[in-house]
């Protein structure tokens, strides 16, 4: 496939949270350093700190950032999607295009993009700021492999990525966008009830910390073992775990977190 003639492999519209996390996890990977990375933005004080942090290099301007690099990274808040889509469109050629922008459907990225554009639209959680990320992506049809491929690339770099048709976004988004939030809240209860009985602030936020992480990483490398036969793996026969389950059970903890969950779609598909 002919490749575009670029200076850096990946340029950031937009240096926010994410896109510093995404820049942050290539580098430490190794699959794209700083030193291949551009970045551009309305905040230039702001860039030229992470530039002369980090290494980067800080586009002239939008245009300039999308004409030099073969991967673009459509980093801005989405009310501000189409002004930097109708900056750029004319430079965009056989660059590969990933918007990180929250709510905006493939559709309406391709129509403020030349016809056939290498498009895909992505859509992070905040895991990926301690490279432990979850990430969903869509492509326009008829990506090539190879830049599909290269973009997984990206985005494992900083945790996991799953590729999840668009129609599935809002769900997929409403359990690992918002998920960290969740479990977050399910933390902070734990380290609440501790203190209640004892233990200091520290202790119980470094106990809760560990033991939640431990869990994850139970389950990660237990793919096959179903969820409840690794909490059974805990619980003994009238044990204290099997009590705290009880209240749990007792106060339908497993649909209010269903209808939770499915509070959020309901609100991520209904917002303009």
């Amino acid at each position: 496939m002919k490749r575009p003639a670029v200076e850096y492999a990946i340029g950031f519209l937009g240096y926010g949270r994410m896109a510093r996390a995404v820049s942050q996890g290539l580098d430490r990977s190794g699959l794209i350093p700083f030193a291949r990375q551009m970045v551009s933005g309305r905040d230039r004080a702001r860039l030229e700190q992470a530039a002369a942090a980090r290494g980067l290099t800080v586009a002239a301007d939008n245009r300039d950032l999308a004409s030099r690099c073969a991967l673009v990274v459509l980093g801005v808040k989405p009310r501000q999607v189409e002004g930097v889509l109708e900056e750029i469109r004319e430079l965009v050629k056989d660059q590969t295009i990933i918007s990180l922008a929250a709510g905006v459907a493939l559709r309406e990225l391709s129509a403020r993009l030349p016809a056939g554009c290498a498009l895909v639209r992505s859509m992070p959680n905040v895991a990926a700021l301690a490279g432990c990320g979850a990430t969903l992506i869509c492509a326009v049809p008829g990506l090539s492999p190879e830049r599909l491929a290269r973009v997984r690339d990206v985005f494992s770099s900083v945790g996991l990525c799953l590729e999840l048709e668009e129609a599935l976004f809002d769900a997929g988004g409403a359990l690992s966008g918002s998920g960290p939030a969740y479990f977050f809240s399910i933390m902070e209860s734990l380290v609440r009830g501790a203190v209640r009985l004892g233990l200091t602030w520290d202790q119980a936020r470094r106990l809760t910390v560990q033991t939640a992480l431990g869990a994850a990483e139970t389950a990660r490398q237990r793919p096959e073992s179903p969820l409840a036969e690794l909490r059974d793996m805990v619980t003994s026969p009238g044990g204290t775990t099997a009590e705290a389950l009880y209240v749990f059970e007792k106060a339908g903890l497993g649909g209010i977190v269903q209808e939770a969950l499915k509070a959020a779609t309901d609100k991520s598909r209904n917002l303009v």
